[in-house]
């Protein structure tokens, strides 16, 4: 379950009550806020944060609107609207919340909505990986959309058509999570996603060149990159 948990709602009676409901379905630490603005900027700064629950109606800026824009910055947050008014769910769900509770919802209605977001939440993480851009936003890149990946330093660089982005895991961690996925380690720089490898040239010292689609950049193996490589591609002929 999630142990921290963010609530937006101008009633402070809701925001108490919510995080009752919260705390005993297991949630450790739960950041109440009364209004959309100060809310916002908090996000910003607890990129650890994944569950949102947003009134819909306050002073100022509303729930749905402050869902449109953190769904378009934060890629890895699921949204819950929780209201006192029913004829906002199609609303709701069209800037990105996965659920719609309605006041006064029950313990057991709040329990299904976590587990929701929990299963959701697990979608995304086998289907995306969370990156970084340079100026430390985070969003999530579809693992299919990833040409390879590069270790640098510190971080892994993440190469799509749109660049490069950051991740915090290590080459190993990723080649591990991407194994069933298609992903090949051929240098101990390089982890490359085949499906999207056009070509194979051989080059010198028995190594092989990389070529993709698109205005990507070649790359080259290592010599036992290049062995797996092969034994790679003559697995998949047979």
């Amino acid at each position: 379950m999630f142990e921290e948990v963010l609530v937006v709602d101008d009633e402070p009676i809701a925001l108490e009550r919510l995080e009752r409901m919260l705390k005993a379905l297991g949630v450790k630490k739960v950041y109440k806020f009364d209004n959309a603005y100060q809310a916002k900027v908090f996000l910003k700064q607890q990129p650890e944060i994944k569950l949102v629950f947003l009134d819909i109606r306050m002073p100022g800026k509303s729930g749905l609107e402050l869902a449109k824009e953190i769904a378009e910055e934060r890629t890895d947050l699921v949204i819950v609207i929780q209201t006192a008014y029913e004829d906002y769910a199609l609303e709701g769900f069209r800037v990105g919340a996965i659920d719609y509770l309605v006041k006064p919802f029950t313990l057991e209605e709040l329990c299904k909505a976590l587990e929701r977001a929990k299963r959701y939440l697990g979608e995304l993480e086998s289907e995306y990986l969370q990156v970084k851009t340079t100026d430390e936003v985070k969003k999530l890149v579809s693992i299919g959309d990833i040409y390879y990946i590069k270790a640098d330093l510190k971080h892994t660089l993440i190469r799509t058509i749109n660049g490069f982005f950051f991740c915090d895991l290590s080459i190993g961690a990723l080649q591990e999570k991407l194994r069933k996925k298609g992903f090949l380690r051929v240098h101990r720089s390089y982890l490359v996603n085949l499906s999207k490898v056009t070509r194979l040239e051989e080059v010198a010292y028995g190594k092989i060149c990389l070529h993709f689609s698109s205005s990507i950049e070649p790359i080259i193996t290592s010599k036992g990159g290049a062995a797996l490589l092969r034994k790679e591609v003559k697995r998949k002929k047979q």
